[in-house]
């Protein structure tokens, strides 16, 4: 646990560090601010420049909390290439994750996005430099040659979430997918599939959530080629508690891969793996608040 004196000292010299990593050249401004799709993914060193402004939010803002697994993820993520899931809050969650990656030296993962949030300004540009990748499964394949990459199976619909609170909806099997190819094309006869379960990141900003049909056809999808639209309630950000549950690394084998069917099969095993690590988190953010209550 960090002295007093060090989390002072934190808290006054990273606002810099990560002030003098965001700050664009004045010639970029105009790009940054345009509607332009761009995909490409920024030089890996700017990845490391993340490291000062995700420690404000990690430690400071979102006050991270890991449990679970994770010296058990670490083993794996420095012997081969991996799989990150997880259930989908808001797009914070990604650069947490990566973020305790980087710390713990242990490779640069991409993260795998809705490939129209490469047309928003500046948020196109956060995502760049964060490693992201359009989503596909040649994308996925081709990324884990290198480096570990992060899908959110609930895709899109995760934005259900803020509609039916806790609602975790029906996996895609898209990772699934990329992890067959790429162990057909590798010749590889296993991947491991990391799934975590968190709470407490979408406390931090709430949401009106624009989805009706008519309006989706006519204004959002034309403007913005999104299925929906989201507005953020006042006040707009809450310091808050996150915990990340990590899950035990799943080994996947070629075999079970084959058909659709069991594709289908294990991305509900995942499902339910991840509902019930984020419903630990969950009693665990409980435990912590009624401790922390009762010691005031």
């Amino acid at each position: 646990m960090a002295s007093i004196t060090d989390q002072l000292e934190g808290l006054l010299k990273t606002p810099l560090k990560a002030l003098e990593s965001l700050l664009p050249q004045a010639a970029k401004v105009r790009d940054i601010l345009s509607f332009k799709y761009d995909d490409k993914p920024m030089d890996e060193k700017l990845y490391g420049y993340h490291s000062y402004w995700l420690k404000l939010l990690h430690d400071y803002y979102f006050r991270v909390e890991h449990i679970g697994h994770f010296d058990d993820v670490s083993q794996v993520a420095k012997r081969e290439k991996i799989i990150l899931i997880s259930n989908h809050a808001n797009t914070l969650e990604a650069p947490l994750m990566c973020y305790q990656f980087h710390r713990n030296a242990l490779g640069v993962v991409h993260p795998m996005v809705f490939k129209e949030a490469f047309r928003l300004p500046i948020v196109r540009e956060i995502f760049r430099s964060g490693q992201s990748i359009p989503i596909s499964v040649n994308a996925g394949k081709d990324a884990l040659k290198k480096n570990h990459i992060m899908v959110f199976p609930e895709g899109m619909d995760f934005i259900k979430h803020y509609v039916k609170k806790d609602f975790v909806v029906k996996f895609h099997k898209g990772f699934l997918h990329m992890a067959r190819e790429h162990l057909i094309e590798t010749k590889r006869d296993h991947i491991h599939i990391i799934p975590v379960g968190h709470d407490g990141i979408d406390y931090t900003i709430k949401f009106w959530v624009l989805n009706q049909p008519l309006l989706v056809e006519k204004l959002i999808k034309p403007i913005l080629h999104y299925p929906f639209f989201v507005l953020p309630k006042a006040p707009i950000v809450f310091p808050t508690h996150a915990i990340f549950n990590w899950g035990r690394p799943r080994k996947v084998t070629l075999g079970e891969l084959k058909t659709e069917k069991s594709l289908g099969k294990l991305a509900d095993e995942f499902r339910a793996e991840i509902k019930r690590l984020k419903g630990r988190a969950r009693s665990v953010q409980k435990i912590e608040k009624s401790s922390s209550h009762h010691q005031g």
